[in-house]
């Protein structure tokens, strides 16, 4: 079959689509993709078809005034950047396919799909994005409430979180012949949806849409990633460092984090690897004997050889490092990572999470000390990390989008 993979987001959003296209070439499949621009050299690396969407990602969240964390910018940036590129993109590209596949921020394809009549799926990387009682909404950050509250906020939230995308996604659907729909939201219990999580980790609620199927984590199969020599000689002496870095998020007060970092770690008598990302700690850091700054690292070969992961709840961060048996530290900054964050703290895989724009570098210091010297999670972290490592739930999903195609139940 030819599959279309739109993803839209940061590299979490598109790296296990990247590992579905591989499962689903090797299954003979035609797979294309169209992506953020910011993605679609690293995507064409691996030898599919690639067409940008319009929207660099990346530029986006680095400008001045970017920021993910704001209702107000995001609504501006969905009217005035996202929304327009998304459906043109699809607008401007070949549709002669059998099935879209989306994820993340991807707004356009279902209204694509339906415009085509293309059978279609979206895929959601944590169980807390579909409605259930487990779980709020993920713009909650309280994961403690009762299940009947939980149920109540999706009740509300979907209806509230409608409304505000109705009119954008509405002009699209304009735009294509297509009737307005009344709360876009709702397609959450309606299509057909992949929950790409692992069961250990983000279990599926008992009480989540029929339409909603879970398979593990998909995991990006691939040689061993090129390891800078200054990391792998870092990783090399004893004790073990603790490394550091918040992947896509682009925090306001970067310089303020990345020296609550450094000194939380010389608190406890660890060295630090600490990566930049997106948010570019690494430019406010001066290497030391005890201090190693980079832009990135390879989490299936660092985290590993380091002693504690300090990291920021993304669904991709908190299975890499589950799978190495490494101790979490997470600082939630939005969204989903609030989640994430609690089912650490639940499994016993890390202390209690502190959000990162009230995190002080005593609150850090206290929480990675906790990571390194409580023997529960370090115990905890051993036992669950071979049963984590040894699953990825590409060929589960393969299987289930074939019976799509075909029109059959998926056992």
């Amino acid at each position: 079959m030819r599959v279309l993979l739109a993803p839209h987001g940061t590299r979490g959003d598109v790296q296990p689509l990247l590992a579905l296209a591989l499962g689903l070439r090797r299954r003979g499949h035609d797979v294309s993709f169209l992506a953020p621009d910011n993605f679609v050299a690293w995507i064409r690396g691996y030898g599919f078809a690639c067409e940008p969407n319009g929207v660099d990602v990346e530029a986006a969240l680095r400008s001045p005034d970017g920021d993910l964390s704001s209702l107000r910018w995001q609504l501006r940036h969905f009217k005035t950047v996202l929304m327009p590129a998304l459906f043109d993109s699809f607008m401007r590209i070949d549709l002669d396919v059998d099935l879209i596949v989306a994820a993340g921020v991807q707004l356009a394809a279902s209204s694509v799909a339906e415009w085509k009549d293309i059978p279609y799926a979206s895929i959601a990387f944590c169980p807390c994005a579909v409605p259930n009682s487990a779980a709020p909404p993920p713009p909650v950050r309280t994961q403690t409430l009762p299940r009947w509250v939980n149920r109540l906020l999706w009740d509300v939230g979907l209806p509230l979180g409608g409304l505000a995308l109705r009119g954008l996604i509405n002009d699209g659907r304009k735009r294509l012949g297509l009737e307005p729909v009344s709360n876009p939201l709702s397609l959450l219990g309606g299509e057909p949806v992949i929950v790409a999580a692992d069961r250990d980790l983000g279990p599926l609620a008992h009480d989540a849409p029929r339409t909603v199927v879970a398979t593990d984590a998909w995991i990006l199969d691939e040689p061993a990633p090129f390891l800078d020599p200054r990391v792998d000689a870092f990783l090399d002496r004893d004790p073990p460092p603790i490394y550091a870095g918040f992947g896509s998020m682009v925090a306001k007060r970067s310089a303020t984090l990345a020296s609550h970092v450094v000194d939380a770690a010389r608190a406890v008598g660890r060295r630090l690897i600490l990566a930049g990302g997106w948010a570019s700690l690494d430019r406010h850091v001066t290497d030391a004997d005890d201090v190693l700054a980079v832009t990135a690292v390879p989490h299936r070969i660092v985290f590993p050889r380091v002693a504690a992961v300090v990291h920021h709840g993304g669904a991709g961060t908190t299975t890499a490092a589950a799978r190495a048996g490494a101790p979490q530290v997470v600082l939630p900054h939005l969204l989903d990572q609030f989640y994430w964050a609690h089912r650490v703290e639940q499994l016993g895989l890390g202390p209690r999470a502190f959000p990162v724009d009230l995190v002080t570098a005593d609150i850090l210091t206290d929480r990675i000390a906790t990571a390194l010297e409580d023997w529960s999670i370090r115990e905890r972290t051993r036992a669950l990390a071979p049963a984590i490592a040894a699953r990825n739930g590409v060929d589960a999903a393969v299987d289930h989008l074939e019976t799509l195609l075909v029109g059959q139940e998926p056992d």
